[in-house]
């Protein structure tokens, strides 16, 4: 049962961010949720879970988008195992913690698709225009953040439970 619900939970947020968050678009950016999502799945479950489902969630936004196909799915698995790997090491527990994470994060996923861009668009005058839009749709993730980080604590919850209980047993 709870992989049916959290299938329908990752169903309902590509839907809200494919047609909802159109709404929000300021200067042809919107937030990046699969990246906040992805960042919190990483700091509660680790650098293998964190890896894997930010692969399959950036190989789910690439089919749903014109983008090249791998592009999201590599940049948020590379996301997901490094905040993965940190989740001993950096406290993330405090809400100012968490927004600076997922604003280095964000900066992370852009840099990385900004490497993919550059190696893959021939129209290197194109790169400013993908630049400028990557660096502001990190702030904007950035900004937008804290409210889903009270949607997403409600629905991970239960894998921070999991994680304490882990700790506690090391």
């Amino acid at each position: 049962m709870n992989v049916i619900a959290n299938i329908f939970f990752i169903v309902l947020l590509f839907v809200f961010q494919t047609t909802f968050l159109h709404s929000f678009t300021i200067m042809g950016v919107r937030p990046d949720i699969v990246l906040i999502l992805t960042f919190f799945i990483s700091v509660n479950l680790g650098e293998g879970r964190g890896a894997i489902s930010g692969f399959t969630l950036g190989l789910i936004q690439d089919c749903l988008s014109s983008n090249l196909l791998g592009m999201n799915a590599f940049s948020k698995g590379i996301v997901g195992f490094i905040f993965g790997y940190l989740r001993d090491k950096i406290f993330f527990e405090n809400t100012f913690s968490q927004f600076t994470f997922i604003l280095l994060a964000s900066l992370v996923d852009s840099v990385i698709i900004s490497l993919i861009v550059f190696l893959t668009i021939p129209d290197k005058t194109q790169m400013a225009i993908v630049l400028n839009k990557l660096l502001l749709s990190s702030v904007y993730t950035t900004l937008v953040a804290p409210l889903f980080i009270l949607i997403f604590r409600d629905k991970v919850v239960v894998f921070s439970k999991k994680r304490r209980r882990e700790s506690a047993i090391k």
